[in-house]
């Protein structure tokens, strides 16, 4: 079984895409972020890269993060997920909605 420690405010349960490494730093420092929990990583297809919103949750938002290849679900924990909707898009990491 994995050790789980927390770096920043990100859970490290399982590993993180490197594409995703600098939008989950941008968010673990935003002061409305608690916590971010990284999910498993599946494999996909397509170059599609990015985050996008799949849902809110009772603590914040659940997100999909790609890289070429792979999909990991990232948790955030938030009480200000329009915030966190805000932040990714103005640094261009929140996808397209489809």
């Amino acid at each position: 079984m994995p050790q789980k420690f927390r770096h920043r405010k990100v859970k490290r349960e399982h590993h993180v895409l490197e594409a995703l490494e600098a939008g989950l730093t941008l968010l673990a420092n935003q002061d409305e972020v608690h916590a971010i929990i990284p999910g498993p990583i599946t494999r996909k297809r397509g170059p599609s890269t990015g985050f996008s919103i799949q849902y809110a949750t009772a603590t914040g938002l659940k997100l999909l993060g790609r890289s070429p290849g792979a999909v990991q679900e990232v948790f955030v924990v938030t009480k200000d997920p329009e915030r966190v909707r805000a932040v990714l898009a103005s640094q261009g990491l929140l996808a397209p909605s489809r």
